[in-house]
């Protein structure tokens, strides 16, 4: 399924953003969308990703094509798919006035700064009025944390079922009653009046 697969794609591009392979991460991000073009929470990571990677104008682009998929909410509550996140409209501006700070459009990328002020929701957005003070300098991106990826949802793990990837052992009818075991343990051999090898046991 598609949704599964854009899932699978934007967790080994969050694999590679955390081993530092932020050029793989963004195969893995382009692919993603290239398959779900709505999955804004993909674009924003490849934003980062192109951000770490100094192509500050791809990463504009990337979070630019993040907010037109937020589709004006204040955020997307990824959890129930599985994704231990949400996506703010917030940081999605502020992530995009950085890049214009670092591409030299000081102005513009403070005007985008300060409509990521209007739409601050948690603790962490404080860090917003502290970048604009400071125009940015010192500053780097809101970022998906380390070690959040897709997982399947736990309605769906419980009600998995088990497979066997050995296949099931076939047992042979024996002939003689004597054969009729399941267990070839030596403790059993040895109970049968045989060596754990098969051989007869001499008994007095």
């Amino acid at each position: 399924r598609i949704a599964d697969s854009s899932k699978i794609l934007t967790n080994m591009g969050l694999i590679y953003a955390t081993l530092g392979e932020h050029v793989l991460a963004v195969e893995q991000f382009n692919a993603a969308t290239g398959l779900d073009q709505y999955l804004a929470v993909a674009y924003f990571q490849c934003g980062v990703s192109n951000f770490l990677l100094g192509e500050y104008e791809l990463a504009y682009k990337d979070f630019d094509e993040a907010l037109l998929y937020l589709r004006g909410n204040q955020a997307i509550n990824y959890e129930q798919l599985g994704l231990q996140f949400r996506l703010y409209s917030a940081e999605v501006l502020f992530n995009k006035g950085l890049c214009q700070i670092y591409m030299g459009n000081e102005k513009e990328g403070l005007m985008d700064m300060d409509e990521a002020l209007k739409e601050k929701v948690t603790e962490e957005h404080k860090v917003i009025d502290e970048a604009i003070r400071d125009k940015g300098e010192g500053y780097t991106v809101f970022s998906i944390p380390v070690g959040i990826l897709y997982r399947p949802p736990e309605n769906k793990m419980r009600n998995a079922k088990p497979k066997d990837y050995l296949g099931k052992a076939k047992l042979v009818a024996a002939e003689n009653p004597a054969e009729a075991y399941t267990t070839f343990t030596g403790a059993t051999r040895m109970a049968q009046g045989f060596s754990p090898t098969g051989a007869p046991l001499d008994r007095p």
